[in-house]
């Protein structure tokens, strides 16, 4: 008797403990930076790009960047490009891109690759491409990033 009880116990706990990791809110992003998912213009892929500015003690922008890239081909060097345009607005109109990572695909298509970006403390908006070495490229959405 005394094992079913403790059985009893510890499933009602467990399942209290599950019905408020249901109930409790999301983790939200730090609303200084931003997301976006990265589409394929041509050829194949997909990913996305988070951007999360960080605090710099000297008043410059410092941000840690993610691209992660998935289903593409195999084995394809990809070259991440940038586009950024103060004031932030919202709206992406700069086409001049600038490089500022490179990763290679996995057999099964997949890579990613981290790096940091400093400058000025400003708000912007960001547009990413990623361009592959078979043609694939994919972009993602305009982000307004905010320093802090």
């Amino acid at each position: 008797m005394i094992r079913i009880r403790g059985f009893r116990s510890l499933a009602v706990g467990l399942v209290a403990a599950c019905a408020a990791m249901i109930a409790a809110p999301a983790a939200q992003a730090d609303p200084t930076g931003d997301m976006s998912a990265l589409t394929a213009v041509t050829g194949q892929g997909m990913g996305k790009v988070i951007v999360s500015p960080t605090s710099a003690p000297d008043a410059n922008f410092v941000a840690q960047v993610k691209v992660i890239i998935n289903h593409a081909a195999p084995n394809t060097t990809f070259t991440v490009i940038r586009a950024a345009e103060a004031p932030a607005d919202g709206v992406c109109t700069s086409t001049v891109f600038g490089p500022v990572a490179t990763l290679t695909t996995s057999a099964g298509g997949a890579g990613a690759v981290e790096f940091e970006r400093t400058g000025p403390l400003l708000n912007f908006d960001l547009f990413v491409r990623v361009i592959g070495d078979d043609g694939s490229v994919l972009q993602s959405e305009c982000m307004v990033i905010i320093g802090k």
